[in-house]
C-alpha cells in the first residue's frame, strides 16, 4: 500500500527538489536518478506536516544539522538504490520494518575481484564504525 500525500506536502516536497537541482547538488553527486530523492524527501516532508511544522510561517524548516543529515541520506540511499537496481545488493525489512542490505552473488562476484587495497580500505572504514552505505559509495564509485 503506497502512502497518499496531502498536496502541500507535495509542493513543498517538489520545491525542495527542484532547489537541489539548481543548486547543483545532485549534479556534484552525479545523481541522475531523482527516485530515491523524491521519495526520500517526501517522506521527510510529511514528518514536518503531521509534526504540525509544515504550512506554518516558520523561520527555517529544517535546523543546519537536519539538512545536512538529509544531504548525506539522499547520497547514500540513491547510492544503495542504485546498487540494488544493479543487481549488486539486494535487502529486507528487518523485525523493526528497517531496510537490512546485502551483497547478491553479483555483488560477491563483484568484490572478489577488487584490489587488495580496496579491502583494506573496507576493513579500515568497518574498524571506524563508518556506515556500510559510505562503504559501498566509496567501492563502487
Amino acid at each position: 500500500m503506497s502512502t497518499v500525500y496531502q498536496p502541500i506536502v507535495i509542493e513543498e516536497s517538489e520545491q525542495l527538489l527542484i532547489g537541489l537541482v539548481e543548486s547543483k547538488f545532485f549534479e556534484d553527486y552525479e545523481i541522475t536518478d531523482l527516485t530515491f530523492a523524491r521519495q526520500y524527501i517526501l517522506e521527510i516532508m510529511n514528518e514536518k506536516y503531521i509534526s504540525g511544522l509544515l504550512g506554518e510561517e516558520t523561520e527555517e524548516l529544517f535546523t543546519e544539522e537536519e539538512f545536512t543529515k538529509m544531504l548525506q541520506e539522499i547520497v547514500a540511499g540513491t547510492v544503495l538504490h542504485e546498487l540494488k537496481e544493479g543487481g549488486y545488493l539486494n535487502s529486507y525489512e528487518d523485525e523493526n520494518t528497517e531496510e537490512q542490505f546485502f551483497l547478491t552473488e553479483m555483488g560477491k562476484e563483484y568484490t572478489k575481484n577488487m584490489k587488495k587495497e580496496y579491502l583494506l580500505i573496507l576493513f579500515f572504514f568497518y574498524l571506524l564504525k563508518v556506515n556500510i552505505s559510505f562503504m559501498l559509495f566509496y567501492l563502487f564509485f
